[in-house]
This record gives structure tokens, sequence and C-alpha cells, in this order.
């Protein structure tokens, strides 16, 4: 018979950021790693320590003790600190797939500067995980990942059930939805389960009886982990006694202060494969009660998403691409500038920020860490592009602007841009007469061509006189007044991965603009948009000849829950729109196109009662909470534009709200048009399945999902990169998108106050709504296209040589339907990379122009350099050029 062994793992599951500020936290951590490290020199039982899976952990310890560099060098390479692989620990749903690669990337890059990385996939409280992930660790060379939640028995109760969703034992298989496999080991008793271990015999026996008990209960082999650490945990600094301890109560078994490498080796070494089953795709704790999935976690505090989402794009289809495009004008690719981009963002992206789950502190500092990682992708941008504009051959006549776009498909967009013209430097007149003669000049408007002649329409509106100022590479700030204009413009066959650039051409200002008709529909050649009364809307796909009807009513209801969890108010309280009278009006009507305004007032509850305030204090479970909402009322504001453009093949919905409203959700109903059983949604790299109706042991009223760019069900299909939370009824023919949501805690186990997540302030949501029929393989790339931003900018004035194309198309491949594009930027040996993931059912080509050869998604290349790539079902293919 083969001796059990206990492994346990020294740790201190870090939160940098949660029901303590930062900075307190990181008092916190100084203290832990000092105590680590005299441990670990002097301590000759303690022999490691895990360092959460996170490098942020060990940045943020030495960002104190700089001095104490070559000492953690020193305990990594004598495999005592465990470090690695990830930068930190993201919330998997609410962070790109990008995002999710470039947090492995640096996380692993950082670990390799230090020594070595622990190679294991490390999600310790990851709020469920999505279903790419074997796939993904496959490529990094991992081949297990250890995790705490979305499957059962999870957490703290225990539960098992036998269904596809949940495992008999703590060790399983885990399979994507492309067939790639990992060992999977969930942390059943969770990360906690071998904290603050005794040194009293008597109370270790307890201990031990209990602990040893609830592992056997799960583990498949001899080999039991038990993690010795907790949250923010201080060290165990008598671990080596306990240990001693337990070795004299417990001959049997034998007690190692181990490591998840030794760990995941000694388990694959006694695994009985048949033994274990095999769970698929995304982790989300579907067979459960369904009131600890943390799925409203995407809707607390929803303009940290938005911020968040913003800044993703701007990183990846803009400054990620563009830096490629200005190599070809001799710029340097702005490794270490990227990298410090993204790594400010991810401090942002741990899975208590991104969440909205903590203090009102650390929320705010957030928002400024948002404004900073903006302030630097954009100036990464604007560099780019003004490189490139500078050496691009242009027409003599007009204003050149060139249009950036890298959404993976040729695109036609609409663009605003704001224009400078007749600029007076401080170098030419005194700056105090500049306004005045700047005033003289006639009015003027333009004319928009591209370069082959062909008119492109255009609306203008004057900005007046502003001052403004250049920042020579070589000179001090020079300083000038120039009219401005703002420019909306739609730009036709953008390439998919490129620029184009066109001409603004001054001419007199005309009386052509279209007048307001006051006529209350939408109408182009795609779509047809009918307004009713009530202010819901229709929607007429006429080359698909399918109609959707009552879209856009608005409903709200209490909340009671918190930051974590959504929990509806006793009375079942709902108000809704549907018999409201809005004041409907055309906002807007020009040769673009037209946007209707829709003004919603309706009375609701200021809050919730009075008694809710007494079930916070009490710690009242959310699922037991009966508060009913206030009777005091308010109005509240809802402002809808419909906007539909010349070329657009989908209703543009911008929703604007001022809220000063407390514990309550806000969500857009939108009937999809037909019932289904499942619906399907955008997620990391994959296009997920869910079935509408919950299984037997889901008790949770609300079935609320999370979703990544769109989701789509029926015969509507709803795009946003913001807003991530979303219900589908279960009859398939409603869907519920959740704007707002404001609460008032943080609700772990204990009273924390969060107020500044009942989010009083002003905020813009807007997604996207187009029709779909039975064929729908292009979906994917058609919103991924759709939520690609555009950049344009004016040519600078420059003396370089003129030797770059005025349009180019960097996109130099072939995608059969269904393959999605993700990436187009520079490895660190400058050789150019892209990736693509591909949603349809069965394999399809990638043919290039160019030689590649297949990469992982740590950049590394294996096999032949080729041009035509076969990609499997679900496959993310990562092409690195030769």
């Amino acid at each position: 018979m083969t001796r059990k062994k206990a492994h346990i793992i020294s740790h201190s599951h870090w939160d940098r950021e949660w029901f303590l500020p930062l900075e307190s936290l990181r008092f916190r951590l100084v203290t832990l790693m000092d105590e680590v490290e005299d441990l670990l020199d002097k301590e000759a039982g303690f022999n490691h320590f895990h360092m959460d899976g996170q490098m942020i952990m060990l940045e943020d310890y030495l960002a104190v003790k700089p001095g104490k560099r070559e000492k953690m060098k020193q305990l990594v390479a004598d495999g005592k600190l465990r470090i690695g692989p990830w930068y930190m620990l993201q919330d998997a749903f609410l962070t790109s797939g990008e995002a999710n690669i470039r947090n492995l990337q640096y996380g692993l890059e950082m670990a390799e500067e230090f020594g070595q990385a622990e190679k294991i996939g490390y999600f310790p409280d990851t709020f469920g995980l999505y279903g790419q992930v074997p796939q993904l660790m496959r490529q990094a060379g991992f081949d297990t990942v250890v995790f705490g939640r979305g499957v059962n028995p999870t957490g703290f109760n225990n539960q098992v059930f036998d269904s596809a969703f949940a495992s008999k034992y703590s060790e399983m298989f885990w399979e994507s939805p492309d067939g790639s496999k990992v060992l999977g080991i969930l942390l059943a008793n969770w990360y906690s389960n071998g904290n603050e271990i005794p040194t009293d015999k008597e109370a270790a026996k307890i201990f031990w009886d209990k602990k040893l008990a609830d592992v056997e209960r799960f583990a498949s082999t001899d080999e039991w982990l038990f993690m010795n650490g907790c949250d923010h945990q201080p060290v165990q600094t008598d671990l080596a006694e306990a240990l001693e301890v337990a070795r004299e109560l417990y001959p049997e078994i034998d007690f190692i202060h181990s490591h998840f490498e030794k760990y995941q080796d000694a388990v694959k070494a006694g695994l009985e494969p048949e033994k274990l089953q095999t769970v698929h795709g995304e982790l989300t704790s579907q067979q459960s009660d369904g009131w600890s999935t943390l799925a409203n976690t995407a809707s607390s505090r929803i303009y940290l998403k938005q911020a968040n989402a913003k800044i993703e794009r701007l990183l990846e289809r803009l400054a990620e691409p563009i830096s490629v495009m200005a190599t070809e004008a001799g710029v340097s690719y702005p490794h270490e500038y990227l990298a410090f981009a993204w790594k400010l963002l991810m401090e942002n992206q741990i899975h208590d920020s991104i969440t909205g789950c903590s203090l009102d502190e650390v929320h705010r500092e957030m928002e400024a860490r948002f404004e900073k990682v903006e302030q630097t992708t954009m100036a990464i941008i604007q560099n780019a592009a003004r490189k490139i504009t500078e050496q691009i051959v242009t027409n003599d006549a007009g204003i050149p602007i060139t249009v950036f776009h890298a959404g993976g498909v040729e695109a036609t967009r609409t663009v605003e841009l704001e224009l400078e013209t007749d600029a007076i430097h401080f170098s030419e007149m005194h700056f105090e007469l500049i306004p005045d003669e700047l005033a003289k000049l006639p009015e003027q408007s333009f004319r928009m061509e591209t370069s082959n002649g062909e008119e492109i329409p255009v609306v203008v509106e004057p900005l007046g006189i502003h001052f403004n100022y250049d920042l020579p590479e070589r000179k001090f700030r020079d300083s000038y007044f120039a009219r401005k204009y703002k420019l909306t413009f739609t730009v036709e066959h953008l390439p998919a991965v490129g620029y184009q650039t066109i001409y603004a051409h001054p001419v007199a200002v005309s009386d052509d603009e279209k007048e307001l008709t006051g006529d209350l529909q939408l109408e182009n050649q795609y779509l047809k948009v009918e307004i009713a009364p009530n202010g819901t809307y229709s929607i007429l796909d006429k080359e698909k000849a399918v109609e959707v009807a009552g879209l856009g009513a608005y409903e709200d209801v209490g909340d009671i829950g918190n930051e974590y969890m959504f929990k509806e108010t006793g009375d079942n309280l709902r108000i809704n729109t549907y018999t409201s009278k809005p004041e409907i009006r055309v906002l807007r009507e020009d040769k673009l196109g037209k946007t209707i305004e829709i003004k919603h007032e309706i009375e609701i509850p200021v809050s919730a009662s009075a008694t809710f305030a007494e079930e916070k204090r009490r710690l009242v479970w959310h699922p037991d909470r009966t508060s009913h909402r206030s009777e005091n009322r308010t109005t509240f504001k809802i402002t809808t534009e419909l906007t539909l453009n010349k070329h657009d093949k989908q209703l543009t919905v911008r929703v604007k709200l001022d809220n000063q409203v407390d514990d309550h959700r806000l969500r857009v109903l939108l009937p999809t048009g037909k019932q289904t059983e499942t619906h399907q949604a955008g997620s990391v790299f994959e296009v997920v399945t869910r079935a509408n109706k919950q299984v037997e042991e889901w008790t949770n009223p609300a079935n609320d999902n999370r979703k990544q760019g769109f989701v789509t069900s029926g015969n509507i299909v709803v795009a946003s990169l913001d807003l991530p939370e979303y219900e589908v009824s279960e009859q398939g023919d409603r869907l519920e998108l959740t704007l707002l949501r404001a609460v008032s805690e943080i609700g772990d186990w204990g009273d924390f106050p969060a107020y500044e997540a009942e989010c009083h302030r002003e905020i813009t949501a807007e997604f996207h709504v187009f029709l779909t029929d039975e064929s729908s393989v292009n979906v994917p790339a058609q919103v991924t296209a759709l939520l690609t931003p555009t950049f344009a900018i004016q040519h600078p004035s420059s003396s370089k040589e003129k030797i770059l194309a005025d349009t180019k198309d960097f996109a130099k491949w072939k995608v059969a339907d269904g393959l999605v594009f993700s990436a187009f930027k520079l490895a660190k040996d400058n050789q150019p990379i892209i990736r693509f993931y591909q949603t349809a059912s069965e394999p399809k080509l990638l043919n290039t122009v160019n030689l590649w050869r297949k990469s992982t998604i740590l950049e590394e290349t294996a096999g032949d350099a080729k041009n035509q790539f076969t990609v499997k079902p679900n496959e993310i293919i990562t092409l690195k050029g030769v």
C-alpha cells in the first residue's frame, strides 16, 4: 500500500486591493515578505513559499525595498520562492482574450528575469473560468490547472452533483472546445484548508482529523493538498514545528512542505485516469444553486467596465497595429512602452478590482489609473500615426487626413475629426492680435473626397478660434491660434488592417444642410426603424426579411444585494416604460444619417426601505433579505438616442442616465423575435452556447450571464464592449441588458460599506442591435469589426521625405467565414504576429500572401514556413512572420 502524502503549500492569497486600499495592504505585504525571507534563510523545515501565482506581488514589495531584488532572485533560483506565471490574478470574463494573453506573457517574462516561473495554470479565486483556458495553457506549455471556482464541489459547502459540470474528485480532466485537455485540480476545500496549523498536540489532532477527512473525501490519489494561507494571511512562522507535531500524530502519512510543481508531478504519477471525469468548456458553477456564481460583478460599478473596455480596444486595435505600421516609417516598435501601458491597465484588471467589489477608495484610485493608461496609450497612438503621416505621399490640393482601422475586415465607418485651418503662430504675429486677424476671414465649409476623387459625405460644425501648440522634436513649444471645425464623415472600404488617406477641400459655406423633417422613423437601404408612442421601436432588416418589434423598453427593479450579487427586493416591485408617453423628437438629420431622441421620465423609489440598513448591519445573507423598496419616489430620467447612418447595418442605441437613486437596477428589454432553448454569447476566444433554462439545483430567480462583445438569441444580436451583463428568458424570447446596478456594500463576510457603488453619476451606455437569421457564422467577426475604434489624424506639416503610400492594407491574408481577427503586433524579436480564433463548426482555411510559421501564444514558432493554414473549429491560431 502506498503511503499517503500531505503536501502543505505555504502561501498568502494576495488581493492587491479589496476591503483595504492598496497602500494599507502593501504595508502588510512588506512585513509578510520580510518574514518569508527570514524563514527561507533560517528555518530548516520551511522550504518554499508560493507567491500566489502573480508577479505584481513581488513588484509591489520591491517598490518599497528595491535593494532586495538580488536576494529575491537568489531565493527564486534556489527554488524556495515560487513565482509566476501571471503578472496579476485577473478576472477571466471581464478582460479580453488579448489581455489574458498579455497577462501571461508579461508575467512569465518577469518571472524568467528573476530566474524561473512555476509552470502551472493558477486560478485560485477567479470568478468562473472561460472555456478556452485549457487551450491557452497548453499553448503556453502547461498541462495542469489549479482553480477554486466553477465546478462543484466548490468553496465552503462541498456540494457534490452528478453532472457534466461537476466532478466526484478534486482532480479531473478539463477540455476546451477545440479538444485541448489539461489536468484540472479543484481547490475543493478552498485555498485555506491548511491554514493556521496548530502546534499543540490536542488542537492539532482535532484540526487534522477534520482536514484529512475533508481532503480524502474528494482526492482521487494519495497525494493530498493543504493550502497553508488565506487572503492577506501572514506567513505561519512556526509551520516547521506544526508539521513535526503532525508527523508524530500520524506516522502513516508523509507531511511534506511542498510546492505546486512537486505536488502536480506526484498527483500525475498516482492518477488512475479512468476514474476521473472530464469537464468541458466554461466553468461558471452551472450545476449549483446559482447564488454564488458572482456573475453580477459584471454590472457592479459599470463605469469601470466601460473604461476598461475602451482602453483594451485602444491598445489592441490601435496602439499595437499602428505601431507595427509605423515601423515602415522607420519608427522603432515601442515594446517597453506598450508593456508599461498593458501592466498599468492590468493593475485595474485584478479580480477584486475590475469586478467592482472593493472599497470606494480602491475604485477611486482605479479611475485615476484608467486616466493614466489612456493618456499613455493615446501618446503611443498619436506618435505612431504622426510619424506615418509625415511620410505619406499626398495630393497637392486639399488637407490630407488619414484614417487608421484594424478591425480585421474591410469596413465602412463614420468618423469624427477636429480639423484646424489658417493657423497663425506666435512667431508670425503678436499673440494678442491673432484672434482678431482670424476673425476677419470669411466663413468656410469643406468638401471631402478620396485620393481617387470620389466625394465623401461630410457634416461640418464650426468650433471657432482656438489656441493650440506644436511640440517640435528639437525645439520648445510652438504656439498658435487656428480656426477649428468638427468634421463628421463616412469612409467606405477602410482597409481591414491599415489606413486610408482622404482630403478636405475648403469651400464656401452653403445652405444645403438637410432640415429636420420630424418624421419619427429611421431608414436606409438595409434597415427600417419605427418608433412607437411608448418609446419602443421595431427593426426591419430588408435584406434578410426579418423584423422584430417592441424593442427598447426599460425596467427598473430594487436591488438589496451587493457588489457581488443581485437580490431583488421582497416586494418584487418592477417599474417599466411600456405604458409611458415619452417625448420623441428628431435630434439630427443630415446627409450622413439621422438620430431620434426619446426622453422617458419614470417615478421610482429613491432607495430600499429603512429595514435594509438593519439587514446589512446584521449581515443577513443576500438570498435571505426581504426588504421592500421605499415608498418615497423621485423622477428618474432616461434619454435614448437611436442613430442610423446611411451605410449602417445596425441600429446604434445610446442611453444617457444621471443616477441619483439608490439600491436599484436598470435594464433595457429586447424581444428576440422567436423562442429558443439556447442562446450564444461572445466569450474569451470563443462563442459559447448557453442553455436558457437552468438546472433543477438552481434556486436563484435570476439567470444572469456575462458576455464579451455580443449576445444573440432568436433573431437579434446585441453588441457592446462595455455592458457585460445580460439575461435571456427561459423561452429565449426576451433578452435583458443591464445598464446600471446601484448597491451600497461590498458583500463579503462583514460590514463593508461601499456607498459610491450606488453610482451617483452621469452614465452613457451604448450598444448596437442588428438582426440575424439562421446563417450567423459571420456574427463574431462582424461584431469585432463593428466595435473596433478608428483613429483619424490631420497631417502635420513636415519636411521629411515622402515615401509611404496614401492608402495601405497590411492584412496580407484571406480568411474564411468563422475566423475572427484578434491581434496584429510585433514579437520581442520584431517579427510580426497575427492571431485569429475559429468560431465555425468545421475546419477553415487561412491563406496568406507572405510566409508565416505557426506559433504559440508565447510567440514561440514550430513547423515549416508556409502561406496556407487549416484552422480547426475553436482553435486559437497565432502566426509569426518569417
